[in-house]
């Protein structure tokens, strides 16, 4: 396979990835966690402890998706926020 085509196969199967929404791209979420005083008492107190980051398992980074739910890649150009297949239809 020539170069070319190897660089065209890379860029339609890598995704654009954004900074994650719900750490803004830390990897770690802080929540609170109550902590009783004793077993025997309705009373205590909230800590704050940090958590892997769900949405992006600790990356800090999420692929950018279509409205179709698509990947949007890197073919498409950086700034794009349209699959190649949504981009297909609107030129037809």
């Amino acid at each position: 396979m020539g170069k070319m085509k190897e660089e065209f196969m890379r860029l339609q199967e890598t995704p654009i990835m954004d900074e994650c929404a719900e750490c803004q791209g830390s990897g770690a979420v802080e929540v609170e966690v109550a902590m009783p005083h004793n077993a025997g008492r309705d009373i205590g107190e909230l800590y704050c402890e940090l958590e892997t980051c769900d949405a992006c398992d600790g990356g800090g980074e999420v692929g950018r998706l279509c409205d179709c739910g698509e990947w949007v890649t890197l073919i498409m150009g950086q700034y794009a926020t349209i699959c190649e297949a949504c981009a297909d239809v609107e030129n037809v």
